[in-house]
């Protein structure tokens, strides 16, 4: 199975990121604000923050990330001395949000990929689950 393969599927864009299939109009206008959030985010901190936080639409958490990415190569590029424990390396940004857009690895049951962490006790845990499960969970 090729990375092209295993992508999920979008129903349209907005702001240039695609929408995930499988998603109401409710939970749609939920993932379009998330985008807003992450599209006026700045500083690689808060960038991987919002990129890690499972509560966080999949879409938006995967635009965080190219971000985060870019600041990151962008630093590099300038030779800008590191502000954050060297944690802060493409792989590991890249780690966080790995399965966010993998069929594969998707979620019935949430918003999200089978590896988003969950909390410790419920009332840590940032998942967003589906109302209805998806087909063949």
């Amino acid at each position: 199975m090729t990375e092209a393969d295993d992508q999920i599927p979008t129903q349209g864009l907005y702001r240039g990121v695609g929408l995930h299939v499988d998603q109401d109009q409710a939970r749609l206008a939920v993932v379009r604000l998330d985008i807003d959030r992450a599209h006026n985010l700045q500083g690689l901190d808060a960038l991987v923050a919002f990129a890690d936080d499972t509560g966080n639409a999949p879409e938006s958490r995967l635009l965080a990330r190219a971000k985060a990415l870019a600041t990151l190569d962008e630093r590099v590029e300038r030779r800008a001395t590191r502000t954050r424990a060297s944690d802060l390396s493409r792989e590991r940004i890249v780690a966080s949000t790995s399965a966010c857009d993998s069929m594969h690895f998707r979620s019935p049951w949430w918003y999200g990929s089978l590896f988003d962490p969950r909390g410790m006790t419920s009332a840590h845990d940032r998942r967003v689950f589906r109302e209805k499960p998806l087909e063949g969970a």
